[in-house]
């Protein structure tokens, strides 16, 4: 996973702190009734997300910084967005553990529990595919200002029109994480307290960005997949 985006909160993970593999998925609540005679009947009651938990180290000058930051997150309980791919939740630090080695070198292991998950609660609503494309197209368009692209050309009658939007997303992505690389090599490198001020702003600011980015396409990703099988 070495080249992939991750943030959670104002947080980003660079290099080694990326880690190898993430934990995530969860259960189906279930209500089961056995019946007499044999067979049963089973209820499908809603979504039971499971803990979402890494480990990596955190290196760099502002290691510490990092590692407490999180920390104190996990102590205030608050809701931060977990982000990676096309993976976006909002989350609370369940569990936060670090290794004070080195300035630059802490060792940490994450364990976050899942609040909100807009892209499995959509799916996990019923409704015909034309309501399922047209909601998540409106929950892309929420996301495009903050994401920094537009959904003006996206017609949920087209995949073309969101064929583009998908390479728009993808290409913005790209830039933005290139962004975010940029910022933290500035902080890391960083000789005066206004130029790592501004190093910490634009992390904050990309990785923001990211994040709507990473839920624009997953909107935009599923309602492809339900279009497709909705057109002839």
């Amino acid at each position: 996973m070495g080249n992939v985006v991750l943030s959670l909160g104002n947080v980003a993970f660079q290099d080694m702190e990326v880690p190898e593999k993430i934990s995530f998925g969860g259960k189906q609540r279930l209500a089961i009734q056995n019946v007499i005679g044999g067979g049963r009947v089973v209820e499908a009651l809603g979504i039971d997300d499971g803990e979402i938990s890494f480990s990596g180290i955190f290196s760099g000058m502002d290691a510490v910084s990092r590692a407490q930051l999180l920390d104190t997150a996990r102590a205030l309980g608050a809701q931060l967005p977990l982000v990676w791919q096309g993976f976006y939740y909002l989350v609370v630090i369940a569990g936060f553990t670090a290794e004070y080695r080195k300035p630059n070198l802490i060792p940490f292991s994450i364990t976050c529990v899942v609040v909100t998950d807009p892209l499995a609660a959509a799916a996990n609503a019923v409704a015909p595919i034309a309501g399922l494309v047209s909601g998540d197209l409106a929950s892309a368009a929420a996301l495009s200002g903050q994401a920094g692209v537009s959904t003006m050309s996206v017609s949920a009658a087209s995949l073309a029109a969101l064929g583009v939007t998908q390479n728009e997303i993808s290409g913005a992505i790209a830039a933005g994480g290139a962004v975010l690389s940029g910022a933290v090599s500035s902080l890391n490198n960083a000789f005066t307290p206004v130029t790592g001020a501004n190093a910490l702003g634009q992390i904050g600011s990309s990785s923001a960005q990211l994040a709507a980015l990473s839920g624009m396409s997953g909107y935009v990703n599923r309602a492809v997949t339900n279009l497709g099988l909705e057109l002839p």
